[in-house]
């Protein structure tokens, strides 16, 4: 266990043997009224209701239409921080008391355990999607404990546990606890913070007394679970848009997949078809060399005749290997690498008469999947040539430069206007009607991602530079 964990523990269970040693002030002594609201703060506390029960309901509607757990979770919470609410004007503040008339300690106390426990269920769902094992088994220690409380206040009518630590307490040591765990924080995981955080300040200032010391009376706790409720909306709305985005990318990259699997098969069956007229003019050249009585041009056009072959059968082989959907990650030479983009790109920059070169100015192996790689090189010269061909651009030349742990592939192709630079590796943005424009972000996510390395793009003088950095 963690030291800053167990010194966060080691606090909550001294918290917990303090109060009780104070049992007694934590027992309703009479469920008159303590405060009073006037028509402003009254106000105040029904509109504060009215975005709780909404936000209740907008997620209640969306797990009912695409079924996700989170939505529901969070549905009942804002549904029992509801009815937390409402027991609590109906013990402690007046008009309320007398609306409600609910002034039955045991619904106040068990109204807070369920609340714990819903909220805990949607923080474990909402943070499942960041795969924060550690954090598991505090969560599911504290659901459990919140099931053995209701069970608690069921045999002695009052709860046990919640009573002596404040819900606020738990909640508090999840979210520290994923903030401290978690390196990289999206928006949505910022919203969560600051939306709970919200929540536990006020909930923490009114445990201590804040109201009684300052005489302020006003519904801050109401405020500021309705904000809650509007910022964890908002943050529960945009994570599961990056997650249905998410989706959407692994579909596309998965149906790229298989139309590279089914062209490997068709080239695989040309491969075959190829093989033996190879082999048969292979032994045909065998043949008239025995039979050419040492004739020097003969056996100089045997030798390129035999050297087209081989080029012939590397190619078919280059080909295959490109369109070979192997995961399995290596080892392997980057300059190699780059020449065998090069021989899978150049037939169809010849016939354009694009000048494709290759600079090694020091070579070093990368590790990832070296298929993966390849596709990204030869995906990113395609790009440079289809804009070549559509600016008509003359003398055009692209460049693969091997340098300083860094792999620069750059063009003259006019470059990329600034608007759009930007835009560039995001999913779906093509200037191209005919396109995706999911290549390149497949690019990024492939050397981010999967190779652990950065893709970075800028304009340079009458092109662009794209550059892979280990």
């Amino acid at each position: 266990m963690n030291k800053i964990l167990k010194v966060k523990l080691s606090l909550i269970s001294l918290f917990f043997i303090i109060a009780l040693f104070y049992h007694e002030e934590h027992f309703l002594k009479s469920t008159d009224a303590i405060y009073s609201f006037g028509y402003i703060p009254f106000m105040a506390v029904s509109i504060c209701f009215g975005v709780v029960i909404s936000a209740a309901v907008y997620n209640l509607a969306l797990f009912i239409y695409i079924k996700s757990l989170g939505h529901l979770y969070y549905a009942l919470a804002q549904l029992t921080t509801l009815f937390f609410l409402i027991n609590l004007d109906s013990i402690f503040i007046a008009p309320f008391d007398e609306i409600f008339g609910l002034k039955n300690p045991f619904l106040f106390e068990v109204s807070q355990v369920f609340m714990l426990f819903f909220s805990v269920l949607f923080l474990k769902e909402f943070l499942h999607t960041y795969k924060i094992v550690k954090l598991t088994r505090i969560i599911n220690t504290i659901l459990y404990l919140a099931i053995f409380d209701f069970f608690l206040a069921l045999v002695f009518g009052h709860t046990v546990l919640t009573k002596f630590i404040p819900i606020f307490i738990p909640i508090w040591l999840i979210l520290s606890e994923a903030r401290r765990l978690l390196k990289d924080k999206d928006m949505p995981f910022r919203f969560l913070v600051y939306g709970w955080y919200l929540v536990l300040l006020t909930v923490a200032l009114e445990y201590i007394g804040f109201i009684d010391f300052t005489g302020i009376v006003f519904p801050f706790l109401h405020i500021s679970f309705a904000l809650e409720s509007l910022i964890l909306s908002l943050a529960i709305a945009y994570k599961f848009k990056l997650m249905d985005d998410e989706k959407r990318t692994q579909q596309t990259m998965l149906l790229q997949q298989s139309r590279l699997a089914s062209m490997g098969e068709m080239v695989s069956i040309i491969a075959h078809q190829w093989r033996q007229p190879l082999n048969f003019l292979s032994f045909a050249l065998m043949h008239i060399k025995k039979r050419s009585q040492k004739d020097d041009k003969i056996i100089q056009t045997i030798k390129e005749a035999n050297n087209q072959l081989q080029y012939m059968s590397k190619t078919i082989d280059n080909f295959r290997n490109f369109y070979n959907p192997s995961k399995e990650k290596t080892h392997f030479d980057v300059k190699e690498t780059c020449q065998e983009a090069i021989n899978i790109a150049s037939p169809s920059l010849d016939v354009s008469n694009i000048k494709l070169t290759l600079q090694s100015e020091e070579n070093f192996t990368i590790f990832g999947n070296q298929n993966e790689f390849l596709q990204v090189i030869v995906n990113i010269i395609h790009n440079a040539r289809d804009t070549q061909i559509e600016r008509k651009i003359k003398e055009p030349k692209i460049e693969i430069v091997i340098k300083q742990k860094s792999i620069i592939i750059r063009d003259n192709a006019g470059g990329i206007l600034p608007k759009n630079i930007k835009k560039v590796f995001e999913p779906y943005f093509s200037t191209k009607s005919d396109r995706d424009g999911i290549g390149l972000y497949i690019a990024k996510t492939i050397i981010e991602k999967e190779m652990k390395c950065r893709l970075s793009v800028e304009n340079i003088e009458n092109g662009v530079e794209f550059k892979i950095t280990i």
